[in-house]
């Protein structure tokens, strides 16, 4: 009868550790509100002619996957809360992709949507305290962020809170660009002095979003203006005609610029296949493209089951190094095997 009695209480302390081990997160997944731009400089055909953004379909859909399955809670807000659209192209890109289409809809004309992005809750909204309950922040990629999410001081704030409190910040593609600007309670840059990665200056040029504007932004003028131009009518493929008088700028431009140690990996253009790459600073977690929004959820997830393990709100050893990763998926037998480039030991949390 002991035996059976000790037994039990064995098998309730498995069920207690099993089930502390799988205790539910909170992820604060942040969208873009852009959902389209209208260039005002550029070759004349493309003049005053609107062109849709948002964010990128499979960065969402497949680091909001990865969360829910690892039985987070996900909530899902963007800068101006709304409507967070999807890149229209990302529907037609991912229709046999199984993961994405488990979050897709139609509407009664056929057009496709993401109904969890249909109402997000503006970043305003939340407040301090409620952020004491998230665990991660995602800030989700598309060039849509390329304009809302550089300029967001709710965005900022939210980073900021998050990483003091010792929380995962992480982010995948163009996603980061919540990041730089972003600055701790002491003014200081969140990402100086921090390994990260993101949608490279080479990938931009692939995909012809590359402008010369560069960081042609307030207060960085005379650096960085070409002649003639100022932040006001510098209006590249990242400018929209509702934010002319910020400046636009290329995500790995903007990085190096506020001091992160960019990292980013070799991509086998001749696939045109975007090859995930995440690069993990402690509790900071960020994806260089399109490719990587699983992988960098994934990371994410497991930076916070380590601190949860370690009982750590602070910097744990292990993240002192700069730890970066690929996936070890070839698109086909004749890709040349994923490089990636390491910084090593960083003694920076």
């Amino acid at each position: 009868m002991r035996a059976i009695y000790v037994a039990a209480l064995l098998m309730c302390a498995c069920f207690a550790l099993a089930h502390g081990a799988n205790k539910r997160c909170n992820v604060l997944s942040i969208v873009t509100n852009v959902g389209s731009w209208v260039p005002t400089t550029g070759p004349a055909k493309y003049i005053g002619v609107p062109k849709p953004t948002g964010y990128w379909l499979a960065e969402f859909t497949h680091s909001y996957t990865v969360f829910k399955n690892a039985g987070c809670s996900i909530t899902v807000a963007s800068p101006k809360g709304g409507l967070g659209p999807a890149d229209p192209p990302g529907f037609n890109f991912y229709a046999n992709d199984p993961v994405t289409q488990a979050l897709v809809a139609k509407r009664a004309d056929g057009s496709p949507y993401v109904p969890v992005t249909e109402n997000t809750i503006s970043a305003a909204a939340i407040t301090n305290a409620q952020l004491a309950d998230f665990d991660i922040v995602f800030f989700v990629g598309g060039t849509g962020g390329m304009w809302d999410f550089p300029y967001d001081d709710n965005l900022h704030r939210i980073a900021r809170v998050m990483w003091e409190s010792g929380k995962v910040v992480s982010a995948v593609c163009h996603g980061p660009m919540a990041l730089v600007h972003a600055k701790l309670s002491d003014n200081s840059s969140l990402v100086a002095g921090r390994s990260m990665t993101g949608f490279s200056n080479a990938e931009e040029e692939l995909l012809g979003t590359a402008t010369v504007c560069g960081l042609c932004y307030p207060g960085n003028e005379a650096a960085a203006c070409p002649v003639g131009l100022t932040p006001a009518n510098c209006s590249g493929p990242h400018m929209p005609s509702e934010y002319p008088t910020k400046g636009s700028f290329l995500l790995e431009d903007g990085l190096k610029a506020a001091g992160a140690v960019y990292v980013s990996t070799q991509q086998d253009w001749s696939t045109f296949y975007f090859r995930p790459h995440v690069v993990r600073h402690g509790r900071l977690v960020t994806g260089q493209n399109p490719g990587a929004g699983r992988e960098t959820a994934e990371a994410a997830y497991d930076t916070h089951r380590l601190l949860r393990l370690t009982k750590k709100k602070s910097c744990p050893v292990w993240s002192q190094f700069a730890d970066t990763f690929c996936s070890p998926v070839q698109q086909t037998a004749a890709d040349p095997p994923v490089k990636c480039k390491t910084n090593g030991y960083i003694p920076k949390c």
